[in-house]
C-alpha cells in the first residue's frame, strides 16, 4: 500500500504518483487540507490509550471561531486579500517563511491564500495572536497532497 511504512505497495512503479497527478492544480488549490491517516498500530489499539475527548476539541474549536468572528467579523475561511494578511499579522520572518513555502510547493495565488488561512486557523486553535513560522510550517504539511509529502520526505 502506497505510503504505508510497513506494507509494500504492489502497484507498478510510478503508478500512485501518476494517479495523484490527475488532480489538477486549480482543483488542488481549492482543497484546504490534505490529511494522511496512517494505520493505527495494533499495540496502540490493545493498549487502550485514550485520545483527546470530543468535548475538549469542540470547546477549542468554538473558542477559535469566537476569536475569528471578534477579530474580523467573519471566519478565516471567508477572509481574502488585505483582510487575510491583516488577520495573520505576519512578522518579516514569517512573511519570508510563507514566501519560501509557497515557492517550494509552487503554489498559485489562491494556494498561497489557502496556506495563510490554514496557518491563521492553526494559530487560533493554539491561542496565538499572530501567525508564526511554526504555524506556517504546520499549514504547509496540511496543504501538501499525500503523494507530494512522500516525495518531500524521501528527499
Amino acid at each position: 500500500m502506497t505510503g504505508d511504512p510497513e506494507i509494500s505497495c504492489v502497484c507498478p512503479p510510478g503508478s500512485p504518483e501518476r494517479y495523484a497527478r490527475r488532480v489538477s492544480g486549480p482543483l488542488r488549490d481549492r482543497i484546504d487540507l490534505w490529511v494522511t491517516m496512517p494505520r493505527v498500530p495494533p499495540a496502540a489499539v490493545v493498549a487502550g490509550l485514550e485520545p483527546e475527548g470530543s468535548v475538549a476539541v469542540a470547546e477549542r474549536i468554538a473558542a477559535a471561531r469566537r476569536v475569528q468572528l471578534a477579530r474580523a467579523g467573519r471566519l478565516n475561511g471567508r477572509l481574502t486579500g488585505r483582510a487575510l494578511r491583516a488577520a495573520c499579522g505576519l512578522t518579516p520572518a514569517a512573511r519570508g517563511r510563507a514566501v519560501a513555502l509557497a515557492t517550494l510547493e509552487a503554489l498559485s495565488g489562491r494556494g498561497t491564500e489557502r496556506l495563510l488561512r490554514v496557518a491563521r486557523t492553526i494559530a487560533d486553535l493554539v491561542g496565538a495572536g499572530d501567525v508564526g513560522e511554526a504555524q506556517l510550517d504546520e499549514a504547509s504539511r496540511f496543504r501538501t497532497a499525500p503523494s507530494r509529502q512522500q516525495s518531500r520526505e524521501a528527499s
